[in-house]
Order: C-alpha cells, then structure tokens, then sequence
C-alpha cells in the first residue's frame, strides 16, 4: 500500500458514514478480547488515549496488542518507548505471539527510542529538548503513514522535565501533534500501587480524550486486576470496574465481571 494509498483510508475511517438514514461512526478496534464492549465498538479514530495502570498491570500487552490489531488490519503502527529495548520488547512479545521483527521488516511498524538512561544521555549529550522527540516522531508518522501510535510512557516523558510548567508545554505540544496527525493513541502512564489516580503528576490525563485504567485492587490476602473506561469523550462507554486477566495470550477484559470496591 502507497503513502497515498494510507491518507486516502486514513481520510475515510476518520470520517462517519450514513447508513439507512442512521449515523454510524467507525470505531478503532482495541485489539484486546472484551475491551470493544466497554468501548461500545472500539475507540473513536484520531484520539489520544491515556492507558494508566501500577507496575506489571498489563499496560504494555495491552498497548502491543492494540498495535497488532492494526498491523493485523493492514495499518502502518508505531511503538515509542522510553522504558524497554527493542530487543527485550520483541522477545516479549513474541512469547504472545506477536512477531513484530517481522511486521518491521515488512514496513508495517516502527519502533522508536529505547531505555530512559539510553535516551536521556543522548538527548544532553546532543543539547536535544522534548520538541526534538516530538519532531521525530511526527517525522516518523508523516513519512509511513502511521495510524497507530503507542508512547511508553508519559510517565517517563515527564520526568526528563524540571517543572510543571515544562511538562504541561510539552504534553500540550505532543498531544497537539498526535491529534493533528490524526493517529489513533494509546499513551502510557504509571500510578502507585492500591492508587485510583490515574497518573503521576496530574497532568498526563488532560492531553487525553479518553482514560483507561487499570488497577489491582485488594481481595483479602490476593490482588484481583480490574479495569474501567474512565472517560471517552465524544462517545458512551461501560463505568463499571470490570475484571481483567493477563494470560499467555495477552490481555482479556471480562465485561460481565463487576468487580465491587468500598473506594
């Protein structure tokens, strides 16, 4: 498939449809088992998603399975990442089955970045700021075509900052770009353990048009996964805290599974 040929689908899967006089928006699939129905049909095309979640919650499967989904259905995709390498995150994936050397190779999908130490020494060594990040991966989406985007994470983005401030500018201008570009994204953030925030500063969910959150929340002596579309703007979406398992096969959300907490 041409760039051309990218920007003209591109065009007509941002676009709503008319059907038998009733409007139909086309929906981003997740990827993941379960989560659609919460999102009643998937994500709205061209919108920043903010995936928060503790350490070890699923976050990054349920990124790369996202990503999948789009390699799956012919879409060009983008990996960016402040937190593994390469290497590491396709040996991981490929335990899922998931063999994106391949998809690389093939031009389908991108990987940016590398671990935080890695990025951050570059970036001083060569006097780079946030923009220049930014700039690259614009430079990436423009030049493949991509139409999905993950950024692991916007936890670690932040930290590289000195000041509220900073942060807020560059989160701005980051998901500005993202939305001009109008690519579909997942953006990755931390929160504490038993924490029903949704991210670290404060900061990260207001570049966002939607927030999901992933959570691990207390049963007695056991910690049970649980999961909630938190907003979704411009669309309904399920409110509940819904039971969600990471398995051999990536993550699977549970929508008939409520899962009660006091908080």
């Amino acid at each position: 498939m041409t760039r051309q040929e990218r920007e003209v689908l591109r065009d007509t899967r941002s676009s709503s449809e008319d059907r038998g006089g009733e409007r139909q928006e086309r929906r981003v699939s997740s990827g993941v088992e379960g989560l659609d129905t919460l999102l009643h049909g998937g994500f709205l095309p061209g919108r920043n998603i903010l995936v928060s979640g503790p350490c070890g919650s699923g976050k990054t499967t349920l990124a790369t399975q996202f990503l999948w989904k789009g390699v799956e259905e012919g879409e060009t995709c983008l990996y960016v990442s402040l937190e593994e390498s390469k290497k590491k995150l396709y040996e991981d994936m490929a335990r899922l089955g998931f063999d994106f050397a391949k998809m690389e190779a093939s031009g389908r999908f991108r990987f940016i970045g590398g671990p935080l130490a890695k990025v951050t020494h570059y970036m001083s060594k060569v006097n780079a700021k946030p923009h220049h990040l930014i700039s690259e991966i614009e430079e990436v989406i423009r030049e493949l075509g991509v139409t999905r985007v993950v950024i692991d994470s916007l936890t670690l983005f932040s930290m590289v900052l000195t000041s509220n401030e900073e942060r807020r500018l560059a989160l701005a201008a980051l998901g500005n770009m993202l939305s001009a570009r109008r690519v579909t994204s997942l953006l990755l953030a931390e929160t504490k353990e038993g924490s029903f925030e949704v991210s670290t500063y404060g900061i990260e969910e207001f570049i966002a048009d939607g927030v999901v959150a992933l959570y691990n929340i207390r049963r007695g002596a056991t910690f049970v996964p649980g999961i909630v579309v938190r907003k979704l703007r411009g669309s309904d979406h399920d409110r509940e805290i819904r039971l969600v398992k990471v398995t051999e096969k990536g993550v699977v959300v549970f929508p008939e599974e409520t899962l009660f907490t006091d908080v």
